[in-house]
């Protein structure tokens, strides 16, 4: 996991420095993110996670994306969960025409604890089909690439933990997201997502979250670089069977 992540930054790093080189434009936008997720516990290795999710641009004037997530986890031993997944989401084109992208994933989660703090690691890889683009209209032709994903999330308890709930705590973390294949020409370096939150665990079901966001994002064309401020509120809800 180490050697993935230096591989990852250094990819991080070279685009970066490319893109100072061209000197690319900066657009700034506000988005909002609202989330649902959803956690079935099977049993104690096995569980079934979905979320749904709708997004604004714009602050809260224009559509962005609506997408919907599925996954099975695994959890082999303690500390460790494998997941797959496949997620499809729809991007705004105009607030009325959208195109789609179909997205298997795989990913693997390691947990540890420092303390009172708990710290995850998440490496996600992508298999992206993103529907292509024509004089505004979505042409139901798709174009391939991968994407590789590595989050460190840290999250710290304001309260003692109580068994009933009624429970605070903060986070903050960090996403890189690298791009590969065929099509990627101009952004190896899709973005970066540097976030912090709190968290209101209401009882051992459902959890509420709101974050602040902020994205580093690098255009196809190499162009531009966008720069958004994202609001974020999630709702977390567990249920055992």
């Amino acid at each position: 996991l180490k050697s993935i992540f230096i591989l990852i930054v250094s990819l991080v790093l070279i685009s970066e420095s490319f893109a100072q080189a061209t000197a690319p434009s900066v657009v700034k936008d506000n988005m909002l993110w609202l989330g649902y997720y959803n956690s079935i516990v099977l049993n104690s290795k096995w569980s079934i996670n979905s979320d749904i999710q709708f997004r604004t641009k714009n602050e809260i004037k224009h559509y962005s994306q609506a997408l919907i997530r599925t996954d099975v986890s695994y959890i082999p031993k303690e500390r460790i969960t494998i997941s797959l997944g496949l997620a499809h989401f729809r991007y705004f084109i105009t607030d009325e025409k959208t195109r789609g992208e179909w997205r298997p994933w795989q990913e693997l989660k390691l947990t540890d604890k420092i303390g009172n703090c708990k710290l995850t690691h998440r490496l996600r890889v992508e298999q992206r089909f993103n529907e292509t683009v024509k004089n505004s209209e979505a042409t139901n032709d798709y174009q391939f690439n991968f994407r590789f994903r590595y989050r460190f999330d840290l999250r710290y308890p304001l309260t003692k933990e109580k068994e009933a709930g009624n429970n605070l705590s903060v986070l903050v973390g960090n996403e890189i997201m690298v791009n590969a294949g065929n099509t990627i020409s101009y952004n190896y370096f899709d973005q970066d997502r540097l976030y912090a939150g709190i968290n209101y665990e209401i009882n051992k079901k459902v959890s509420l979250q709101l974050q602040y966001m902020h994205i580093w994002q690098q255009a196809s064309n190499g162009l531009s670089l966008n720069s958004n401020e994202v609001l974020r509120f999630n709702i977390y809800h567990t249920i055992s069977l």
